[in-house]
């Protein structure tokens, strides 16, 4: 998760480094601009686990036909999305992206388009881009003439927020669009995902891009429920009273959940997936079971994984997946990949060794080296990993057990394997200023 930078004394040094390292090119000029304005209205936000691995820097619109104008510069996939989920909701904001391998995510989390090059804001390797978070409200409908033309815009009009509006038929097309959910063809075509329980919905109104909630009358007996729903009016994300009979259509949980968040959120095949150069990559080959599935998603983003691939087996966005998977899910990247042994591959050609984990080798995890960047799989509890993955990886190694035990849960094995890759490169140390880079 992106956190505040207060100091922009150093976040001009630590930003001139970052656009050094990610684009070879120096951009005094513009960081100056960004920072040219009342110090009290830019805000500063940095990714990274003791590493700065990305910066968001943003201030009102000025010039423009938005409401904000923001910079955003990040070394991998991670960092990218922990910033852009930090990034205001309601508002307008003229994106200034590093680089051309960010627009998917951005075009994901925000609603909006990117815009040709002006010279007034023209720069190596920075791509324009305006839009809404997505949930919070509509784009304006103007060309790019008359959006740099100006003037800037207020704050952007959020949508209705129906904190107890009740929804009771289930031919309504809101009722409709959460039973697509239902499924991971609906998820796919309309690119959101369901999360069930006050504890996530808390979670998503943390960070993620909520588009509504739908709730019944047991939420309102729960201390947390009022609390939560003021919460959602204040951020403006539309809560639906319900049926317990419509929740029941909506979800086969049972007993049934309180309330059911809907969020945006894709799983993008691997061909968009740029490592970063300190990459540790979690590779999930055909884990059937979606609890399962949620907890290795929930070990590889508490341990820090830069990304999690997911090769057949459970749709990462099923609702068990993402229950257990505690928030994970909308956070971290996940990817899906249809020929697991040739992106491996493809890997090993980039320099990135991958380190599969199988209880059929001698070797063992705590006498061979693990070098970043990194790629590690694991398998489902049953089969292991295939063979045409085993034969593709650089190495194999298993995880010592004491007698009488031959397999792990296959969350409890990737903590394993990704901690002991923590352990051994220092970087749950804590320093006064982060490094940059990983």
């Amino acid at each position: 998760m992106a956190i505040p930078l207060t100091d922009h004394h150093t976040a001009r040094s630590l930003l001139a480094t970052l656009l050094r390292q990610e684009t070879g090119a120096d951009y005094d000029a513009l960081i100056a601009d960004l920072f040219s304005t009342d110090p009290a209205a830019i805000r500063v936000v940095v990714s990274g686990w003791n590493t700065l691995d990305g910066m968001l820097v943003h201030q009102p619109e000025m010039r423009c036909a938005a409401s904000m104008r923001a910079l955003v510069v990040a070394a991998h996939e991670r960092a990218l999305r922990d910033l852009l989920l930090a990034a205001p909701r309601g508002e307008v904001i003229l994106f200034l992206m590093v680089g051309e391998w960010t627009l998917p995510t951005l075009a994901e989390l925000f609603d909006g388009r990117t815009l040709a090059p002006r010279e007034t804001l023209m720069y190596p390797d920075i791509h324009l881009f305006v839009g809404v978070r997505r949930g919070s409200g509509t784009p304006p409908n103007i060309d790019d003439n008359t959006l740099f033309r100006g003037p800037p815009l207020a704050r952007a009009a959020l949508p209705p927020a129906p904190v107890g509006r009740t929804l009771s038929s289930a031919k309504d097309p809101i009722v409709a669009r959460l039973r697509d959910l239902g499924n991971a063809a609906g998820r796919r075509a309309r690119g959101q995902f369901l999360a069930e329980g006050p504890l996530l919905a808390s979670r998503a109104l943390d960070d993620l891009p909520v588009e509504d909630m739908f709730y019944t009358g047991e939420l309102l007996r729960n201390p947390a429920g009022a609390p939560l729903l003021q919460r959602a009016g204040d951020l403006g994300v539309p809560a639906y009273r319900i049926s317990d009979g419509l929740m029941g259509l909506i979800t086969p949980t049972r007993p049934l959940p309180a309330i059911v968040t809907a969020i945006w959120g894709r799983v993008r095949d691997v061909a968009a997936y740029r490592p970063g150069k300190q990459a540790v990559i979690l590779i999930a080959e055909q884990i059937s079971n979606p609890e399962n599935l949620g907890m290795t998603l929930r070990t590889a983003d508490a341990a820090g994984a830069e990304a999690v691939v997911v090769a057949g087996g459970a749709d990462p966005l099923h609702r068990e997946c993402v229950r257990a998977a505690r928030g994970a899910v909308g956070r971290i990247p996940i990817y899906s990949c249809a020929d697991l042994p040739a992106w491996i591959g493809q890997l090993r050609t980039q320099g990135i060794p991958v380190v599969g984990a199988t209880g059929n080798v001698e070797r063992e995890l705590y006498d061979v080296d693990l070098p970043i960047p990194l790629a590690i799989v694991v398998g489902n509890e049953t089969d292991g990993l295939t063979d045409a993955t085993l034969a593709a990886c650089s190495s194999l190694v298993r995880i010592p057990m004491a007698p009488g035990q031959d397999s792990l849960n296959v969350g409890v094995a990737a903590g394993v394997l990704l901690y002991d890759v923590v352990r051994r490169s220092g970087r749950w140390r804590h320093t006064a200023q982060p490094r940059v880079g990983r």
